[in-house]
């Protein structure tokens, strides 16, 4: 289970990378992708330019992976992009998203409250159009940055690389 998160987690890896500290980002200060608030509740106790790959990983994992029941989503490109997302926006935001392509693929609509648990489990797992369902998440990924970008010009700066990330994971 864990070589599964971990080749999961690296995709991601490859485009949060290490430390950075832009102004201009909302989410403050990241290591891998996790922030200076993720670190603190996870109990990380150092600087966060200190933070070790294999601490983000676990971070992860914890948080993440386990917690939020994306190790039950079978499909590991569905997985990867929750995840993403969850990273990218938190978790309530991801799991919304993924509801609500559910049910842009399904007769019967499962509730979009930012929970997984076992009814958005069973309709992922389910579904009969995966890659569809990964298109409509990345859809939902590039709608939700450009309403970011529209809210807060400040984050223009941004956008050509979270559009890369979207066409890419």
């Amino acid at each position: 289970m864990r070589n599964r998160f971990k080749k999961i987690l690296q995709e991601v890896l490859n485009y949060e990378g290490g430390y950075t500290d832009d102004e201009d980002d909302s989410g403050g200060p990241t290591k891998f992708g996790v922030t200076e608030s993720t670190a603190r509740r996870s109990d990380y106790k150092g600087d966060l330019k200190e933070l070790t790959k294999k601490e983000a990983t676990e971070i992860y994992y914890e948080n993440y992976w386990a917690n939020l029941k994306y190790n039950q989503i079978e499909d590991d490109r569905i997985a990867l992009e929750v995840l993403d997302q969850a990273i990218n926006f938190g978790p309530k935001t991801a799991n919304q998203h993924l509801q609500r392509a559910c049910n842009f693929l399904r007769e019967e609509e499962i509730a979009v409250d930012g929970v997984v648990g076992p009814v958005t489990l069973q309709a992922v797992n389910d579904c009969a159009y995966k890659s569809e369902l990964i298109k409509l998440l990345n859809i939902l990924q590039g709608v939700k940055y450009i309403r970011i970008v529209e809210q807060d010009k400040s984050q223009k700066k941004f956008i050509r690389g979270w559009l890369k990330r979207v066409l890419i994971l």
